[in-house]
């Protein structure tokens, strides 16, 4: 278990805490502070465990299944719990669209059961990561920070805040879609390869 694996294992444990800090942030602002922090947190986290594992050369098959496991843990909750109206504020128009989570969600699962159907058919288990992937998942983390602060952007920035919201979720499905497409088609690649092997 290396520090990069142990650290991982850190951002699972603290999806716990997060879900529970962000289904109260509507009856006290300091619970979606809280929640706000801990997502920042894992992400910083999710940083460094990737440049210590490479500049340490400790990259390890664990490490490569536990990474992404622990991305889609804090990106499946963080997505389902923000599509709820009333969550984040008594307003309940303030909740992430659900056709911005739904298919990040659906992304997400399909990614997970691609990956476990590989392994199975294929024989290995491996993190297939990409551009556009990487550029999703960023994505993805900051759609779930701005919608965790929309009630306190459309404090600040009324106007401006509804604008934002909605280029920033038009880029992250966009950029999801993109990286879906790419997986199937590496995933195909890999399962022909793999009955060509055979």
């Amino acid at each position: 278990m290396s520090w990069p694996n142990r650290i991982t294992v850190l951002r699972l444990l603290l999806v716990t805490p997060f879900v529970l800090l962000l289904v109260n942030a509507a009856f006290h602002p300091a619970y979606r502070y809280g929640a706000l922090g801990l997502v920042v947190l894992i992400g910083v986290l999710d940083a460094a465990d990737g440049i210590i594992a490479r500049r340490t050369g400790t990259v390890t098959k664990i490490g490569s299944v536990l990474d992404p496991l622990a991305d889609k843990a804090l990106m499946i909750c963080a997505l389902v719990a923000l599509s709820f109206p009333g969550v984040l504020s008594e307003d309940p128009d303030i909740h992430l669209p659900y056709w911005v989570s739904v298919t990040l969600v659906s992304r997400e699962v399909f990614t997970l059961v691609g990956a476990v159907i590989v392994y199975l058919l294929a024989g290995f288990f491996q993190g297939l990561p990409s551009v556009s992937g990487k550029a999703a998942t960023v994505m993805q983390f900051v759609t779930v920070v701005l919608t965790c602060a929309w009630p306190d952007l459309l404090a600040w920035q009324p106007r401006a805040t509804g604008i934002v919201l909605n280029v920033v979720w038009a880029a992250t499905v966009g950029l999801a879609v993109l990286a879906w497409l790419g997986y199937i088609r590496t995933g195909s690649k890999l399962l022909t390869a793999g009955a060509g092997d055979r």
